[in-house]
């Protein structure tokens, strides 16, 4: 089985597209910009009580999504700009986020998940997280045209499986069965064992030499574990940390949050693994509340006087963050 398709070349993900941004009030003054001096009559102590329950956020360095999101975006909103939506049809959410995916659809996006009901003459999308070669096969034994929108990261973990394969080491994917990722990693190499969790280590056969990768999304907590439950059972484990780097910032950055605010709000869907991941990070640490709107914010989450630290996942349109802040702030 040879390699995934390769799109074309893809900017490095940008810090300068992400830029970081601490939202802070200004205080209250007069058209000039100059706060006025506090009146005789209005007593300092009313200031400060003022001045201490009123609610503040503080964003995450890094928010927004991610460059292979929006590449993945960018190039779905061209295909249905380019001719008839409705022939533009999806394999599975193009990201996990379901409002990013609800704009689309009304463009005229529509979603499917198995090729064979694609009709002909339309034009299929491979999301963001990859498909196995038997979707490509599908596609090109019906006539038709591919939209490969995998990111770059997701496309280096399925050769370095396929790698894995080639070298004559027993493949291990660490990751989740039921991620759209994996089932595109684990038929790109025709081969493998899937292990989510520690105790799954007892599915692979014993005195191996094994080849791991792992998940792009999979949280960076859970994976030593895993390596050393496999290291107990095999000959030798050769590990390729395969993991998204832009998620291990997030979750990096998140634990950065965590010191600057008194509660946190991640936003984001909740099918997203990153999303999930980012917030059981920060909820370590502090009161933590993972949203996927504006609606789902409640004033009674907050204090008086607290800071809202403000992070989200790589699938999740800058508006919404946007929205979710300015909420926050308005409480």
């Amino acid at each position: 089985m040879g390699a995934p398709p390769r799109a074309g070349a893809r900017a490095p993900d940008d810090p300068t597209d992400q830029q970081p941004s601490q939202i802070r009030h200004r205080p209250r003054g007069r058209d000039d910009g100059r706060c006025e001096e506090a009146r005789a009559d209005w007593p300092q102590t009313a200031l400060a009580a003022r001045e201490e329950a009123r609610l503040d956020t503080v964003r995450a360095r890094f928010t927004g999504p991610c460059f292979g999101v929006r590449d993945a975006l960018a190039t779905v909103e061209a295909a249905l700009d380019g001719g008839d939506a409705r022939s533009v049809v999806a394999l599975g959410s193009i990201v996990h986020n379901p409002q990013a995916q609800e704009r689309l659809a009304v463009r005229g996006l529509t979603v499917e998940r198995d090729p064979a009901r694609v009709a002909a003459g339309a034009r299929l999308v491979v999301t963001a997280h990859g498909a196995p070669p038997a979707v490509f096969e599908e596609a090109a034994r019906r006539g038709l045209e591919v939209v490969d929108t995998t990111c770059p990261l997701v496309r280096r973990v399925q050769e370095a499986a396929i790698a894995v394969r080639d070298s004559g080491r027993t493949l291990v994917v660490v990751g989740h069965g039921d991620h759209p990722e994996v089932r595109g990693v684990l038929g790109w190499a025709g081969c493998g064992h899937l292990v989510p969790t520690p105790e799954d280590a007892a599915s692979v056969p014993e005195g191996r030499h094994l080849g791991v990768v792992v998940q792009s999304t999979f949280p960076g907590a859970h994976l030593p574990p895993i390596l050393a439950a496999l290291e107990a059972r095999a000959l030798s484990v050769e590990v390729h940390d395969t993991r998204c780097p832009v998620v291990t910032r997030r979750q990096r950055d998140g634990g950065h949050l965590v010191e600057e605010a008194d509660v946190i709000v991640v936003v984001g869907g909740r099918s997203s693994a990153n999303t999930r991941a980012l917030a059981e990070t920060c909820a370590a640490r502090r009161p933590t509340y993972h949203v996927e709107t504006p609606d789902e914010v409640r004033r009674e989450w907050f204090s008086p006087g607290q800071r809202i630290g403000i992070a989200s996942g790589t699938s999740t349109p800058d508006w919404l963050v946007d929205a979710v802040d300015q909420l926050c702030r308005s409480f």
